[in-house]
């Protein structure tokens, strides 16, 4: 009986080669929508829309036809999106702790038949932004990043951390203005004794610029503390006392009110007064579906009425 042995050959270095370039793959065209979306914005200027995914990618949607990609060096999660209305920039905010800046770009003008055409329009990183490290804390957690404010100037961009540190980068530069800093120990010295009581006011959840005053800001910080803080004076005009869970603020289109959303699925209205620096209790408190049947109001938003 014969016996047939079959001996393996070695791997051949030239036929590995061409495998290679004969079944190389490679992406030549994107359709559809994105996989796995983490966040959204919308320039209301330009008509563009935005959408970030967890794999670190943007695409961009304008007119039917007009779409536009950027990739992350890294392939970590979009957690923010905010366009730089009117500019073709925006702001992405990675999962890192990082923030991008983005710009759609025209490219060099071609020559395509003798006709002279304008050049590719793509969407290009110019920049990125990482908080350094709070001295004497170990933990980076301080200056995580937990909410994004551009101020309608775009000019300025307000950073709310976990340690309840509020930060201002400068735009487009990406520059940190140092002496605008405020910690949250730089607040906690503007308090009452009864409200203070040795406890932390926890991460800043919310950030809001006033409707009519530019440069003036509401902090809100998870203990229920709300602060209207002027960035020209670097100083509280005014400090709302609250005692619940804070998740959530926005203003009323004067200016003169603002509502805060809470844990306990209710929401609260305050006033904003002149020659009032503390403000103890909100004008009135609402839970919509009783305290039996609670669910946390992570965001509020206004519309033709209050809220």
């Amino acid at each position: 009986m014969m016996k047939f042995r079959f001996r393996r050959q070695g791997t051949d270095p030239q036929r590995e080669k061409i495998k290679q370039e004969l079944f190389a793959f490679n992406k030549t065209v994107e359709h559809g929508f994105p996989h796995q979306p983490s966040a959204l914005a919308f320039d209301p200027k330009l008509q563009l829309m935005a959408i970030g995914t967890k794999s670190g990618a943007i695409k961009v949607y304008g007119a039917p036809g007009v779409e536009f990609t950027g990739l992350h060096k890294d392939t970590t999660a979009v957690t923010q999106i905010h366009f730089l209305p009117g500019q073709g920039r925006l702001l992405s905010l990675l999962d890192d702790n990082t923030i991008y800046l983005w710009e759609l770009v025209a490219g060099a003008p071609r020559e395509v038949g003798g006709v002279k055409r304008e050049g590719v329009v793509s969407l290009q990183e110019v920049g990125n932004y990482s908080l350094p490290g709070r001295p004497g804390i170990e933990s980076c957690s301080a200056t995580r990043v937990t909410v994004l404010l551009l101020l309608r100037s775009c000019d300025l961009l307000c950073i709310g951390t976990e340690g309840g540190g509020v930060y201002f980068l400068q735009l487009p530069c990406l520059s940190l203005k140092d002496n605008q800093t405020l910690l949250q120990d730089q607040v906690m010295q503007s308090l009452p004794d009864d409200y203070r009581c040795g406890k932390s006011l926890g991460p800043v959840e919310s950030l809001q610029e006033h409707p009519q005053q530019s440069g003036k800001i509401l902090i809100g910080y998870s203990r229920g503390l709300v602060v209207l803080w002027d960035l020209s004076a670097r100083h509280a005009d005014q400090l709302f006392l609250g005692k619940q869970q804070l998740e959530s603020l926005v203003w009323e289109r004067s200016g003169n009110l603002f509502v805060s959303s809470h844990n306990d699925g209710g929401y609260s209205v305050w006033p904003v007064t002149n020659g009032n620096t503390y403000n103890h209790q909100p004008v009135s408190s609402t839970i919509p579906y009783g305290e039996k049947h609670t669910h946390t109001h992570t965001h509020t938003h206004t519309h033709t009425g209050l809220v």
